[in-house]
Protein backbone atom coordinates (compact mmCIF):
# COMPACT_ATOMS: atom_id res chain seq x y z
CA UNK A 1 0.00 0.00 0.00
CA UNK A 2 1.16 3.49 -0.78
CA UNK A 3 1.57 5.98 2.05
CA UNK A 4 0.37 9.58 1.79
CA UNK A 5 1.38 12.65 3.71
CA UNK A 6 -1.65 14.36 5.19
CA UNK A 7 -2.43 17.91 6.24
CA UNK A 8 -5.98 17.36 7.37
CA UNK A 9 -7.44 14.39 9.20
CA UNK A 10 -10.16 13.62 6.67
CA UNK A 11 -7.89 13.84 3.63
CA UNK A 12 -6.05 10.61 4.24
CA UNK A 13 -4.87 7.39 2.64
CA UNK A 14 -5.76 7.23 -1.03
CA UNK A 15 -7.59 10.51 -0.56
CA UNK A 16 -6.68 13.94 -1.83
CA UNK A 17 -3.11 14.84 -2.79
CA UNK A 18 -2.02 18.06 -4.42
CA UNK A 19 1.26 18.29 -6.32
CA UNK A 20 2.77 20.74 -8.78
CA UNK A 21 3.51 19.10 -12.11
CA UNK A 22 5.53 20.22 -15.11
CA UNK A 23 6.33 18.75 -18.49
CA UNK A 24 9.62 17.35 -17.23
CA UNK A 25 8.07 15.26 -14.50
CA UNK A 26 4.59 14.39 -15.61
CA UNK A 27 5.72 11.44 -17.78
CA UNK A 28 7.97 9.82 -15.16
CA UNK A 29 7.31 6.14 -14.57
CA UNK A 30 6.43 5.18 -10.97
CA UNK A 31 9.20 3.41 -9.07
CA UNK A 32 6.81 1.12 -7.22
CA UNK A 33 3.21 -0.02 -7.13
CA UNK A 34 0.52 2.56 -7.75
CA UNK A 35 -3.09 2.34 -6.73
CA UNK A 36 -4.06 1.46 -10.29
CA UNK A 37 -1.65 -1.50 -10.40
CA UNK A 38 -2.29 -2.75 -6.87
CA UNK A 39 -5.33 -4.58 -5.37
CA UNK A 40 -5.29 -7.02 -8.30
CA UNK A 41 -5.21 -10.34 -6.41
CA UNK A 42 -6.18 -11.86 -3.09
CA UNK A 43 -2.74 -11.37 -1.55
CA UNK A 44 -2.72 -7.65 -2.32
CA UNK A 45 -6.27 -7.28 -1.03
CA UNK A 46 -5.20 -9.04 2.18
CA UNK A 47 -2.34 -6.58 2.57
CA UNK A 48 -4.82 -3.73 2.29
CA UNK A 49 -7.05 -5.24 4.99
CA UNK A 50 -4.12 -5.78 7.33
CA UNK A 51 -3.23 -2.14 6.80
CA UNK A 52 -6.49 -1.23 8.57
CA UNK A 53 -5.50 -3.32 11.58
CA UNK A 54 -2.11 -1.61 11.60
CA UNK A 55 -3.74 1.73 12.34
CA UNK A 56 -4.83 0.36 15.72
CA UNK A 57 -1.21 0.70 16.73
CA UNK A 58 -1.48 4.49 16.72
CA UNK A 59 -3.97 4.28 19.60
CA UNK A 60 -1.98 1.89 21.77
CA UNK A 61 1.66 2.87 21.33
CA UNK A 62 3.80 5.61 22.85
CA UNK A 63 5.08 8.60 20.88
CA UNK A 64 4.55 12.37 20.67
CA UNK A 65 0.88 12.94 21.46
CA UNK A 66 0.19 9.27 21.09
CA UNK A 67 -0.30 8.21 24.70
CA UNK A 68 -3.92 8.41 23.70
CA UNK A 69 -4.98 6.04 26.48
CA UNK A 70 -5.48 9.15 28.63
CA UNK A 71 -8.53 10.06 26.52
CA UNK A 72 -10.51 6.98 27.54
CA UNK A 73 -8.86 5.96 30.83
CA UNK A 74 -8.63 9.20 32.81
CA UNK A 75 -12.12 10.77 32.56
CA UNK A 76 -13.80 8.63 35.22
CA UNK A 77 -13.77 7.96 38.94
CA UNK A 78 -11.41 4.98 38.50
CA UNK A 79 -8.09 6.68 37.68
CA UNK A 80 -6.48 9.95 38.64
CA UNK A 81 -3.32 11.85 37.74
CA UNK A 82 -1.14 14.39 39.56
CA UNK A 83 -0.12 16.21 36.40
CA UNK A 84 -3.34 18.08 35.68
CA UNK A 85 -4.13 16.32 32.42
CA UNK A 86 -7.21 17.96 30.91
CA UNK A 87 -8.82 14.62 30.09
CA UNK A 88 -9.21 14.04 33.81
CA UNK A 89 -9.76 17.48 35.29
CA UNK A 90 -11.97 18.75 32.40
CA UNK A 91 -11.52 22.42 33.40
CA UNK A 92 -8.63 22.94 30.96
CA UNK A 93 -10.03 20.79 28.16
CA UNK A 94 -10.24 22.57 24.81
CA UNK A 95 -10.09 22.06 21.07
CA UNK A 96 -6.34 22.69 20.88
CA UNK A 97 -5.51 19.57 22.89
CA UNK A 98 -2.81 17.64 21.03
CA UNK A 99 -3.97 14.19 22.12
CA UNK A 100 -7.51 14.80 20.94
CA UNK A 101 -6.19 16.15 17.64
CA UNK A 102 -4.08 13.02 17.12
CA UNK A 103 -6.94 10.74 18.17
CA UNK A 104 -9.30 12.39 15.68
CA UNK A 105 -6.71 12.24 12.92
CA UNK A 106 -5.84 8.59 13.46
CA UNK A 107 -9.51 7.65 13.74
CA UNK A 108 -10.33 9.03 10.32
CA UNK A 109 -7.20 7.54 8.83
CA UNK A 110 -8.42 4.12 9.99
CA UNK A 111 -11.90 4.82 8.65
CA UNK A 112 -10.42 5.99 5.35
CA UNK A 113 -8.46 2.76 5.02
CA UNK A 114 -11.62 0.76 5.72
CA UNK A 115 -13.66 2.77 3.20
CA UNK A 116 -10.94 2.43 0.59
CA UNK A 117 -10.85 -1.33 0.99
CA UNK A 118 -14.64 -1.58 0.86
CA UNK A 119 -14.48 0.29 -2.44
CA UNK A 120 -11.67 -1.88 -3.80
CA UNK A 121 -13.48 -5.09 -2.85
CA UNK A 122 -16.57 -3.88 -4.72
CA UNK A 123 -14.59 -2.73 -7.77
CA UNK A 124 -11.89 -5.40 -8.08
CA UNK A 125 -13.45 -8.30 -6.20
CA UNK A 126 -14.76 -10.21 -9.22
CA UNK A 127 -11.24 -10.49 -10.68
CA UNK A 128 -9.01 -10.20 -7.59
CA UNK A 129 -10.39 -13.21 -5.73
CA UNK A 130 -10.46 -16.82 -6.94
CA UNK A 131 -13.94 -18.13 -7.60
CA UNK A 132 -13.70 -20.69 -4.79
CA UNK A 133 -12.45 -18.18 -2.18
CA UNK A 134 -14.47 -16.69 0.68
CA UNK A 135 -11.81 -14.07 1.27
CA UNK A 136 -13.80 -11.29 -0.37
CA UNK A 137 -16.57 -11.75 2.19
CA UNK A 138 -14.12 -12.06 5.08
CA UNK A 139 -12.27 -8.93 3.98
CA UNK A 140 -15.49 -6.93 3.68
CA UNK A 141 -16.52 -8.13 7.14
CA UNK A 142 -13.18 -7.10 8.63
CA UNK A 143 -13.35 -3.63 7.08
CA UNK A 144 -16.92 -3.15 8.32
CA UNK A 145 -15.99 -4.33 11.82
CA UNK A 146 -12.98 -2.04 12.13
CA UNK A 147 -14.93 0.94 10.78
CA UNK A 148 -17.70 0.19 13.26
CA UNK A 149 -15.25 -0.06 16.18
CA UNK A 150 -13.79 3.32 15.28
CA UNK A 151 -17.16 5.02 14.93
CA UNK A 152 -18.17 3.51 18.29
CA UNK A 153 -15.10 5.02 19.94
CA UNK A 154 -15.69 8.37 18.25
CA UNK A 155 -19.26 8.52 19.57
CA UNK A 156 -18.04 7.75 23.08
CA UNK A 157 -15.44 10.51 22.84
CA UNK A 158 -16.90 13.36 20.80
CA UNK A 159 -20.57 12.47 20.42
CA UNK A 160 -21.01 14.58 17.27
CA UNK A 161 -17.96 13.46 15.29
CA UNK A 162 -18.57 13.20 11.52
CA UNK A 163 -19.97 9.99 10.10
CA UNK A 164 -17.85 8.92 7.11
CA UNK A 165 -18.95 5.86 5.15
CA UNK A 166 -17.57 6.62 1.69
CA UNK A 167 -14.05 7.11 0.43
CA UNK A 168 -13.18 10.79 0.27
CA UNK A 169 -11.94 11.74 -3.19
CA UNK A 170 -12.66 15.44 -3.54
CA UNK A 171 -12.35 18.47 -1.29
CA UNK A 172 -16.13 18.81 -1.31
CA UNK A 173 -16.48 15.25 -0.02
CA UNK A 174 -14.14 16.10 2.85
CA UNK A 175 -16.34 18.90 4.19
CA UNK A 176 -18.33 16.51 6.34
CA UNK A 177 -20.93 17.74 8.82
CA UNK A 178 -21.38 16.78 12.46
CA UNK A 179 -23.35 13.69 13.30
CA UNK A 180 -26.10 14.05 15.87
CA UNK A 181 -27.76 12.01 18.59
CA UNK A 182 -27.02 8.31 18.14
CA UNK A 183 -26.35 8.56 14.40
CA UNK A 184 -22.85 7.11 14.79
CA UNK A 185 -24.24 4.20 16.80
CA UNK A 186 -26.86 3.60 14.12
CA UNK A 187 -24.08 3.12 11.56
CA UNK A 188 -22.05 0.97 13.94
CA UNK A 189 -25.03 -1.32 14.36
CA UNK A 190 -25.75 -1.50 10.62
CA UNK A 191 -22.11 -2.30 9.80
CA UNK A 192 -21.88 -5.04 12.42
CA UNK A 193 -25.19 -6.61 11.44
CA UNK A 194 -23.76 -7.09 7.98
CA UNK A 195 -20.31 -8.12 9.18
CA UNK A 196 -21.68 -11.04 11.22
CA UNK A 197 -22.83 -12.81 8.05
CA UNK A 198 -19.52 -12.23 6.29
CA UNK A 199 -16.85 -13.05 8.86
CA UNK A 200 -15.62 -16.57 9.63
CA UNK A 201 -16.38 -18.09 13.02
CA UNK A 202 -12.65 -18.71 13.50
CA UNK A 203 -9.31 -18.22 11.75
CA UNK A 204 -6.36 -20.54 11.26
CA UNK A 205 -3.60 -20.40 13.87
CA UNK A 206 -1.47 -18.27 11.55
CA UNK A 207 -4.24 -15.65 11.46
CA UNK A 208 -5.20 -15.80 15.12
CA UNK A 209 -6.33 -12.38 16.34
CA UNK A 210 -8.20 -11.30 13.24
CA UNK A 211 -11.83 -10.49 13.99
CA UNK A 212 -14.51 -13.17 13.67
CA UNK A 213 -18.29 -13.31 13.48
CA UNK A 214 -18.24 -13.62 17.28
CA UNK A 215 -16.17 -10.44 17.58
CA UNK A 216 -18.87 -8.71 15.55
CA UNK A 217 -21.64 -10.16 17.72
CA UNK A 218 -19.91 -8.96 20.88
CA UNK A 219 -19.44 -5.41 19.62
CA UNK A 220 -22.91 -5.29 18.04
CA UNK A 221 -24.56 -6.34 21.29
CA UNK A 222 -22.55 -3.70 23.13
CA UNK A 223 -23.56 -0.97 20.68
CA UNK A 224 -27.21 -2.00 20.97
CA UNK A 225 -27.11 -1.78 24.76
CA UNK A 226 -25.48 1.65 24.53
CA UNK A 227 -28.05 2.93 22.02
CA UNK A 228 -30.90 1.42 23.99
CA UNK A 229 -29.69 3.14 27.15
CA UNK A 230 -29.41 6.59 25.57
CA UNK A 231 -32.35 6.49 23.16
CA UNK A 232 -34.69 4.46 25.33
CA UNK A 233 -35.20 1.77 22.69
CA UNK A 234 -36.51 -1.33 24.48
CA UNK A 235 -36.14 -3.33 21.27
CA UNK A 236 -32.38 -2.70 21.31
CA UNK A 237 -32.06 -4.67 24.53
CA UNK A 238 -34.02 -7.66 23.26
CA UNK A 239 -32.01 -7.64 20.04
CA UNK A 240 -28.78 -7.43 22.03
CA UNK A 241 -29.77 -10.52 24.02
CA UNK A 242 -30.43 -12.41 20.78
CA UNK A 243 -27.09 -11.29 19.34
CA UNK A 244 -25.19 -12.29 22.48
CA UNK A 245 -26.90 -15.68 22.41
CA UNK A 246 -25.33 -16.28 18.99
CA UNK A 247 -21.79 -16.17 20.42
CA UNK A 248 -20.27 -19.64 20.66
CA UNK A 249 -16.85 -21.04 21.42
CA UNK A 250 -16.16 -18.34 24.02
CA UNK A 251 -15.90 -18.72 27.79
CA UNK A 252 -14.38 -16.99 30.78
CA UNK A 253 -10.68 -17.78 31.08
CA UNK A 254 -9.86 -19.91 34.14
CA UNK A 255 -8.02 -17.08 35.92
CA UNK A 256 -8.86 -13.39 35.90
CA UNK A 257 -5.25 -12.42 35.19
CA UNK A 258 -5.15 -14.63 32.08
CA UNK A 259 -6.69 -11.60 30.37
CA UNK A 260 -3.59 -9.47 31.02
CA UNK A 261 -0.88 -12.11 30.79
CA UNK A 262 1.31 -11.97 27.67
CA UNK A 263 1.48 -15.77 27.73
CA UNK A 264 -2.34 -16.09 27.51
CA UNK A 265 -3.15 -13.85 24.55
CA UNK A 266 -6.09 -14.57 22.24
CA UNK A 267 -7.53 -16.96 24.80
CA UNK A 268 -11.07 -18.29 25.06
CA UNK A 269 -12.31 -15.07 26.64
CA UNK A 270 -10.96 -12.81 23.92
CA UNK A 271 -13.24 -11.31 21.29
CA UNK A 272 -10.93 -8.54 20.02
CA UNK A 273 -7.33 -7.68 20.90
CA UNK A 274 -4.72 -5.29 19.63
CA UNK A 275 -2.00 -7.62 18.36
CA UNK A 276 1.22 -6.24 19.83
CA UNK A 277 4.47 -7.72 18.62
CA UNK A 278 8.22 -7.37 18.48
CA UNK A 279 10.63 -4.72 17.25
CA UNK A 280 10.48 -2.95 13.84
CA UNK A 281 11.09 -5.17 10.84
CA UNK A 282 9.10 -8.11 12.20
CA UNK A 283 6.06 -6.52 13.71
CA UNK A 284 2.78 -7.46 12.08
CA UNK A 285 1.59 -10.87 13.25
CA UNK A 286 0.24 -11.64 9.76
CA UNK A 287 2.95 -10.16 7.50
CA UNK A 288 6.60 -11.17 7.24
CA UNK A 289 9.42 -8.88 8.31
CA UNK A 290 11.88 -6.76 6.42
CA UNK A 291 12.08 -3.12 5.45
CA UNK A 292 9.34 -3.37 2.84
CA UNK A 293 6.89 -4.75 5.39
CA UNK A 294 7.79 -2.10 7.95
CA UNK A 295 7.18 0.65 5.40
CA UNK A 296 3.62 -0.61 5.03
CA UNK A 297 2.63 -1.74 8.49
CA UNK A 298 4.89 0.13 10.88
CA UNK A 299 5.64 -0.93 14.43
CA UNK A 300 3.03 -2.72 16.53
CA UNK A 301 3.87 -2.57 20.23
CA UNK A 302 1.62 -1.85 23.19
CA UNK A 303 2.54 0.76 25.78
CA UNK A 304 1.64 0.66 29.48
CA UNK A 305 4.23 3.08 30.86
CA UNK A 306 1.49 5.25 32.33
CA UNK A 307 0.88 2.37 34.77
CA UNK A 308 4.43 1.28 35.67
CA UNK A 309 6.44 4.50 35.09
CA UNK A 310 8.52 3.22 32.19
CA UNK A 311 9.34 5.94 29.66
CA UNK A 312 6.58 8.24 30.83
CA UNK A 313 8.01 11.03 32.95
CA UNK A 314 7.57 10.15 36.62
CA UNK A 315 4.82 10.34 39.21
CA UNK A 316 3.10 13.39 37.76
CA UNK A 317 2.11 11.36 34.72
CA UNK A 318 1.05 8.16 36.46
CA UNK A 319 -2.46 6.89 35.91
CA UNK A 320 -3.17 5.78 39.46
CA UNK A 321 -6.16 4.29 41.22
CA UNK A 322 -8.57 6.70 42.85
CA UNK A 323 -9.57 6.17 46.45
CA UNK A 324 -13.04 5.39 45.12
CA UNK A 325 -11.78 2.49 43.01
CA UNK A 326 -9.70 1.17 45.90
CA UNK A 327 -12.82 0.96 48.04
CA UNK A 328 -15.01 -0.44 45.24
CA UNK A 329 -13.67 -3.99 45.69
CA UNK A 330 -15.13 -6.21 48.38
CA UNK A 331 -12.48 -7.02 50.94
CA UNK A 332 -11.02 -10.34 49.85
CA UNK A 333 -11.98 -10.10 46.16
CA UNK A 334 -8.98 -11.71 44.39
CA UNK A 335 -9.39 -9.40 41.40
CA UNK A 336 -8.00 -6.51 43.43
CA UNK A 337 -4.65 -8.30 43.77
CA UNK A 338 -4.31 -8.23 39.97
CA UNK A 339 -5.76 -4.73 39.50
CA UNK A 340 -4.35 -2.46 42.23
CA UNK A 341 -1.42 -2.46 44.63
CA UNK A 342 -2.94 -0.66 47.65
CA UNK A 343 0.50 -0.23 49.23
CA UNK A 344 1.49 2.26 46.52
CA UNK A 345 0.08 5.77 46.20
CA UNK A 346 1.04 6.11 42.51
CA UNK A 347 1.86 3.62 39.76
CA UNK A 348 -0.42 1.22 41.57
CA UNK A 349 -2.36 -0.27 38.63
CA UNK A 350 -1.21 -3.83 37.94
CA UNK A 351 -3.10 -4.90 34.82
CA UNK A 352 -0.69 -5.80 31.99
CA UNK A 353 2.40 -4.87 34.04
CA UNK A 354 2.68 -7.43 36.85
CA UNK A 355 6.34 -8.43 36.52
CA UNK A 356 5.77 -12.15 36.09
CA UNK A 357 3.47 -11.63 33.12
CA UNK A 358 5.12 -8.64 31.47
CA UNK A 359 7.10 -9.13 28.27
CA UNK A 360 8.92 -6.12 26.91
CA UNK A 361 10.11 -5.69 23.35
CA UNK A 362 13.72 -6.86 23.05
CA UNK A 363 14.05 -6.40 26.81
CA UNK A 364 13.49 -2.63 26.51
CA UNK A 365 11.67 -2.36 29.84
CA UNK A 366 12.92 1.20 30.36
CA UNK A 367 11.01 2.35 27.30
CA UNK A 368 7.90 0.45 28.27
CA UNK A 369 7.32 -1.06 24.83
CA UNK A 370 5.37 -4.24 25.48
CA UNK A 371 4.49 -7.32 23.46
CA UNK A 372 1.44 -7.88 25.67
CA UNK A 373 -1.76 -7.55 23.64
CA UNK A 374 -4.33 -5.01 24.78
CA UNK A 375 -7.65 -6.80 25.28
CA UNK A 376 -10.23 -4.54 23.68
CA UNK A 377 -13.36 -6.70 24.04
CA UNK A 378 -13.67 -9.76 26.24
CA UNK A 379 -16.39 -12.21 27.13
CA UNK A 380 -16.81 -10.99 30.74
CA UNK A 381 -17.89 -7.62 29.32
CA UNK A 382 -20.41 -9.43 27.11
CA UNK A 383 -21.87 -11.46 30.00
CA UNK A 384 -22.42 -8.35 32.10
CA UNK A 385 -23.90 -6.43 29.16
CA UNK A 386 -26.27 -9.33 28.53
CA UNK A 387 -27.32 -9.29 32.20
CA UNK A 388 -27.94 -5.55 31.84
CA UNK A 389 -30.01 -6.03 28.69
CA UNK A 390 -32.14 -8.64 30.48
CA UNK A 391 -32.73 -6.34 33.44
CA UNK A 392 -33.57 -3.37 31.24
CA UNK A 393 -35.94 -5.32 28.99
CA UNK A 394 -38.07 -6.85 31.74
CA UNK A 395 -36.51 -10.27 31.31
CA UNK A 396 -35.93 -13.07 33.77
CA UNK A 397 -33.83 -11.56 36.58
CA UNK A 398 -32.70 -15.00 37.70
CA UNK A 399 -31.02 -15.46 34.31
CA UNK A 400 -29.30 -12.10 34.71
CA UNK A 401 -28.09 -13.03 38.20
CA UNK A 402 -26.70 -16.32 36.84
CA UNK A 403 -24.62 -14.40 34.29
CA UNK A 404 -23.19 -12.12 36.98
CA UNK A 405 -22.43 -15.12 39.16
CA UNK A 406 -20.39 -16.67 36.36
CA UNK A 407 -18.10 -13.64 36.50
CA UNK A 408 -17.99 -13.71 40.31
CA UNK A 409 -17.25 -17.43 40.40
CA UNK A 410 -14.26 -16.94 38.11
CA UNK A 411 -13.11 -14.13 40.41
CA UNK A 412 -13.20 -16.48 43.43
CA UNK A 413 -10.95 -18.92 41.58
CA UNK A 414 -8.39 -16.22 40.73
CA UNK A 415 -6.37 -16.05 43.93
CA UNK A 416 -2.62 -15.56 44.01
CA UNK A 417 -1.99 -18.88 45.78
CA UNK A 418 -4.41 -20.99 43.73
CA UNK A 419 -6.97 -21.53 46.47
CA UNK A 420 -10.63 -20.64 46.02
CA UNK A 421 -11.83 -17.55 47.86
CA UNK A 422 -15.20 -17.22 49.52
CA UNK A 423 -15.46 -13.69 48.11
CA UNK A 424 -17.14 -12.48 46.00
CA UNK A 425 -19.99 -14.78 46.94
CA UNK A 426 -22.79 -15.62 44.52
CA UNK A 427 -25.56 -13.06 44.44
CA UNK A 428 -28.87 -13.93 46.03
CA UNK A 429 -31.99 -13.90 43.81
CA UNK A 430 -33.12 -10.41 42.89
CA UNK A 431 -36.65 -9.12 42.36
CA UNK A 432 -35.99 -5.43 41.59
CA UNK A 433 -34.56 -4.60 38.15
CA UNK A 434 -33.34 -1.16 39.23
CA UNK A 435 -31.46 -2.60 42.19
CA UNK A 436 -30.00 -5.29 39.95
CA UNK A 437 -28.75 -2.67 37.49
CA UNK A 438 -26.84 -1.00 40.31
CA UNK A 439 -25.23 -4.35 41.12
CA UNK A 440 -24.34 -4.90 37.45
CA UNK A 441 -22.59 -1.54 37.14
CA UNK A 442 -20.69 -2.19 40.35
CA UNK A 443 -19.61 -5.56 38.96
CA UNK A 444 -18.58 -3.96 35.67
CA UNK A 445 -16.50 -1.48 37.59
CA UNK A 446 -14.39 -4.01 39.49
CA UNK A 447 -14.17 -6.53 36.65
CA UNK A 448 -13.24 -4.03 33.92
CA UNK A 449 -11.34 -1.40 35.95
CA UNK A 450 -8.62 0.52 34.06
CA UNK A 451 -9.49 -1.15 30.75
CA UNK A 452 -10.50 0.47 27.47
CA UNK A 453 -12.56 3.28 28.99
CA UNK A 454 -15.32 0.94 30.13
CA UNK A 455 -16.01 2.96 33.28
CA UNK A 456 -16.11 6.33 31.50
CA UNK A 457 -18.27 5.00 28.70
CA UNK A 458 -20.73 3.53 31.23
CA UNK A 459 -20.88 6.78 33.21
CA UNK A 460 -21.28 8.81 30.03
CA UNK A 461 -24.17 6.81 28.58
CA UNK A 462 -25.99 6.75 31.90
CA UNK A 463 -25.63 10.52 32.21
CA UNK A 464 -27.02 10.97 28.70
CA UNK A 465 -29.92 8.71 29.66
CA UNK A 466 -30.67 10.76 32.78
CA UNK A 467 -29.80 7.90 35.14
CA UNK A 468 -26.84 9.74 36.64
CA UNK A 469 -25.86 13.38 37.04
CA UNK A 470 -22.12 13.52 36.54
CA UNK A 471 -22.03 17.15 37.63
CA UNK A 472 -22.75 15.80 41.14
CA UNK A 473 -20.56 12.69 41.04
CA UNK A 474 -17.44 12.50 43.20
CA UNK A 475 -14.81 11.65 40.59
CA UNK A 476 -12.28 11.09 43.41
CA UNK A 477 -9.65 13.19 41.64
CA UNK A 478 -6.47 14.18 43.47
CA UNK A 479 -6.59 17.59 41.78
CA UNK A 480 -8.26 20.65 43.25
CA UNK A 481 -8.75 22.16 39.78
CA UNK A 482 -11.12 19.38 38.72
CA UNK A 483 -14.42 20.71 37.38
CA UNK A 484 -16.87 18.63 35.35
CA UNK A 485 -19.59 20.61 33.59
CA UNK A 486 -22.58 19.38 31.61
CA UNK A 487 -20.99 20.11 28.23
CA UNK A 488 -17.92 17.98 29.08
CA UNK A 489 -19.97 14.88 28.29
CA UNK A 490 -18.68 15.40 24.73
CA UNK A 491 -15.00 16.20 24.32
CA UNK A 492 -14.13 19.14 22.03
CA UNK A 493 -13.53 18.47 18.37
CA UNK A 494 -10.04 19.55 17.20
CA UNK A 495 -10.19 23.28 16.66
CA UNK A 496 -8.15 23.15 13.45
CA UNK A 497 -10.72 20.76 11.96
CA UNK A 498 -13.55 23.11 12.87
CA UNK A 499 -11.70 26.11 11.41
CA UNK A 500 -10.86 24.38 8.12
CA UNK A 501 -14.24 22.75 7.64
CA UNK A 502 -17.09 25.27 7.37
CA UNK A 503 -19.65 22.48 7.77
CA UNK A 504 -18.24 21.26 11.10
CA UNK A 505 -19.38 22.92 14.33
CA UNK A 506 -17.53 22.79 17.61
CA UNK A 507 -19.21 20.91 20.43
CA UNK A 508 -21.20 23.12 22.76
CA UNK A 509 -19.27 24.77 25.59
CA UNK A 510 -15.82 24.84 23.96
Amino acid sequence: MKQYKISWALLVLLGLTFNNCNEATVELEPIGSTEASFFQNEDEMTQGILGIYQKLNFFYQWGNDRVLHRIWLLPSDDLTNNGGMPHEIFSSLNGNDGSLRAYFQFAYQLIARANTMLEKIAENGPTAYPADSDADQWHRGEALFLRAWMHFRLWNTFGTAPLVTERIKTLEDALVTNSSGVQLLDQVIADLQEAIGLLPDAWSDSNLGRVTSHSARGLLGKALVFRGTVAGNASDFTEAISVFNGISGRALAPHFNDNFNAMKENNEESLFEFQANRAPGNTNPWVGGGNDAFAVIGEMNSYYGYFDNRGYGGNNRAFSSTAALMSAFEEGDPRRDFTINPAEATHNILKYVIDSTTVYVNGRAGQGLSQNNTRILRYADVLLLKAEAIARSGGNLSEAVDLINQVRARARASTVDGTVSAIPADLEPQSDATALLAIIFQERRVELAAEEGHRWYDLRRRHLAGELDLTKLDFSSVRDDFAFQEFNINFPLPEEEVIQNPNLNQNSGY
